[in-house]
């Protein structure tokens, strides 16, 4: 995949988990991972691991976890006729965001792909029901 396709939201699937190895319990094994742009997902037995990958160089990433028990809901939003991506956002306890007013809510994990991606957008929607959900 190509830097153009990174940056305009396609998703890789099956990239290297090897960011978040070190974190990885004995017994934890990874379900699969995502790619969009820059940033990550790890799919795990006990988790969800969100690699954010921050500034202009990119040198200066954070790791997430966010272990299953706190994964409580899972939304899909279809491109529209403007927004040419698929949202994924995933529910999440203790990730806390702030209003515009300044109260602080539980944000969710937000996902952004391409269109054409849509198979692999449902996939995570069907891994997560299925890991984490149920």
């Amino acid at each position: 995949m190509g830097f153009l396709d990174n940056l305009m939201g396609n998703a890789e699937l099956d990239t290297d988990p090897s960011m978040v190895e070190e974190f990885l319990f004995q017994d934890e094994n990874v379900i699969q991972t995502y790619k969009f742009y820059r940033d990550s997902i790890v799919l795990t037995t006990h988790g969800i691991y969100v690699i954010d990958v921050k500034g202009l160089s990119g040198k200066k990433i954070e790791i997430k976890f966010i272990p299953k028990k706190s994964i409580n809901w899972i939304s899909f939003e279809t491109a529209g006729t403007m927004d040419l991506d698929v949202d994924i956002q995933i529910g999440v306890e203790n990730n806390v965001g702030f209003t515009t007013e300044g109260m602080p809510y539980n944000a969710p994990i937000s996902i952004k792909v391409k269109a054409d991606q849509v198979n692999q957008a449902k996939d995570v929607i069907k891994l997560v029901k299925k890991y984490y959900l149920f």
